[in-house]
């Protein structure tokens, strides 16, 4: 949050909106680099985030999808326990990072980790649905 001044007083602006319409208050004040690298820099990092988050989204459905198949192919609610339970693991996931609302710029490391277990949550529910399609 940039700073401004009220009166005497240095305090933080609280207008919630993105750091990007001010990079010199917002940015350059800690980050001593010319304001055009700087946007380069979020761009990168939200256009990497954003293509992930995707991914995720994408494997999540395929998830879903391939449950309501064992399901409509007669799986049995025991049959889909895990499938099912990896379906809260990799969903609890992917909304977390979804809320968190600073398309990855936050803490791009962690939340690329996140999404990432949001995938392979995703995939191995995917794969536990086709098997509990499979049996009867």
């Amino acid at each position: 949050m940039p700073y401004q001044r009220v009166g005497a007083l240095k305090v933080s602006d609280h207008w919630v909106r993105s750091p990007l319409l001010n990079i010199n208050r917002a940015c350059q004040t800690c980050h001593a680099v010319p304001e055009a690298e700087l946007a380069g820099r979020v761009a990168t990092i939200q256009d990497r985030h954003h293509a992930l988050l995707q991914r995720a989204a994408r494997a999540n459905v395929d998830m879903l999808d391939a449950i309501a198949r064992a399901r409509t192919a007669g799986a049995s609610d025991e049959a889909l326990a895990a499938a099912r339970m990896l379906r809260r693991q990799a969903q609890w996931r992917l909304d977390f990072v979804a809320a968190e609302n600073s398309m990855g710029f936050h803490a791009p490391q962690e939340l690329a980790r996140i999404l990432a277990e949001s995938i392979d949550y995703a995939r191995q529910g995917q794969h536990e649905a086709e098997r509990a399609g499979t049996k009867r």
